[in-house]
């Protein structure tokens, strides 16, 4: 073998490695995107859940069994979150929008398998409940409006961002 023919032959080895490395660079990408999105895809549905639970309740503990027809009905910004007789260990027992204010719900732990290990996966729910300026709801309202959002933010060690979701709830009342 000559000169020529062996660098040739070195040349196709460095080629054949580059392939092989970025091929596998590829695969591990892949498959850190793919579990990355699952626990996405699950924090998602738990923050979906939270305020799917949280829009079916009443929109204040005085709008709960009676109408509201004035503002100074509503509860006080700083009094928003859990009334007595209610607990953040039961939130089936919460009558009103304003109640998530501050919950913490830490679901049953899963574990799941990684590539033959088993894994605890995590995931810790956070909510805030403010009233919200009609014109921007994005402003945390210092009053009350007719209008409260809700965050909620689902969290893990396992993912590599948080989950964050929000909506307005208004208050309707017609005559």
């Amino acid at each position: 073998m000559n000169t020529g023919q062996m660098l040739i032959t070195i040349g196709a080895i460095f080629l054949l490695t580059t392939v092989i490395l970025n091929v596998n660079r590829g695969l591990m990408t892949t498959t850190t995107t793919m579990y990355d999105s699952r626990y996405h895809i699950m924090g998602i549905s738990l923050a979906t859940s939270t305020i799917e639970r949280a829009t079916g309740l009443a929109f204040d503990n005085e709008s709960d069994t009676t109408d509201i027809t004035s503002l100074a009905q509503l509860t006080l910004p700083g009094n928003l979150g859990i009334e007595n007789g209610e607990s953040s260990d039961n939130p089936e027992a919460f009558n009103d929008f304003d109640d998530y204010n501050c919950y913490r719900y830490v679901p049953k732990a899963d574990t799941i398998r990684l590539e033959g290990t088993d894994s605890l996966l995590v995931y810790n729910t956070l909510c805030q409940v403010d009233y919200v300026e009609p014109d921007n709801p994005e402003q945390v309202a210092s009053n009350r409006t007719w209008h409260k959002r809700i965050v909620v933010k689902v969290f893990s060690n396992s993912m590599s961002d948080t989950v964050s979701m929000s909506t307005v709830f208004s208050y309707w009342y017609f005559r």
